[in-house]
């Protein structure tokens, strides 16, 4: 477990989606928002993961952010052996992020209504904890937590999913852009697991979103921003992932 203040490291956050994101309708339902590009629309919550590294994706006003990194083990006994080996089922990461309370838009996330438009199931009502899904061209939905990471598929590459949302801690920026001096985590496929307030009479409100994730983090380069390059982190860190690695 490693524990951050905000001042030391940047948050940037997206779906698993390359070009939609999630946004607050008008009805104040949840809304399958198209977004890539170099701004929010009016009541976007969470952009795309095109737009991953831009100025808008990044989580603000953070005051600590703590990372759990680890895995799930299991126990296995092999006849005419007296040690018990231990099989790797899956990876376990768990980013607790602290934040000064501006809105809403993270507890609806979390426990909001999502239109029945906007709902794979057509019904709608749940909440948008596990990100979306495109399962035929061009149907995007927010899907409702029935379907499995294998089986959130992108219509456009089945063989990549779109389960869950992405996010990247980055704690040192590349300087120039080209040399690859910068170093951040990537957590992708990440589930919305639980969101609380804390409300003080002496103090600013703060709110705390954990994100968990079952697939293995990625170490690599941060943003790159110069002159020459586009503020953006590299491929490895916006590719959505693989079946074979969730």
């Amino acid at each position: 477990m490693a524990y951050y203040v905000g001042k030391d490291i940047d948050v940037f956050w997206s779906t698993e989606h390359e070009s939609h994101g999630i946004k607050e309708g008008t009805d104040f339902e949840l809304e399958v928002d198209q977004l890539a590009g170099t701004a929010h629309e009016a009541g976007t919550i969470v952009g795309s993961l095109a737009d991953l590294g831009e100025a808008f994706t990044k989580m603000t006003d953070i005051t600590g952010v703590d990372v759990s990194i680890g895995a799930q083990d299991e126990d296995i006994s092999y006849f005419g052996v007296r040690n018990v080996g231990k099989i790797e089922v899956k990876k376990d990461t768990s980013i607790t992020i602290t934040m000064k309370k501006k809105d809403r838009k993270f507890l609806q996330l979390f426990q909001g209504a999502v239109d029945s438009g906007s709902a794979e199931d057509t019904v709608g009502g749940h909440a948008a904890r596990w990100g979306l899904t495109e399962l035929t061209n061009s149907a995007f939905k927010i899907q409702g937590g029935n379907i499995d990471p294998k089986s959130c598929v992108d219509a456009d590459d089945t063989t990549k999913t779109t389960y869950g949302y992405r996010v990247c801690l980055e704690f040192k920026g590349d300087k120039t852009g080209t040399t690859g001096d910068g170093a951040a985590l990537v957590i992708p496929n990440c589930t919305i697991s639980e969101v609380t307030h804390t409300t003080s009479n002496e103090a600013a409100d703060e709110e705390t979103i954990t994100l968990t994730s079952q697939v293995k983090p990625i170490v690599t380069n941060a943003r790159r921003a110069s002159a020459s390059t586009t503020v953006a982190f590299s491929n490895d860190s916006t590719t959505q992932t693989a079946l074979t690695a969730v």
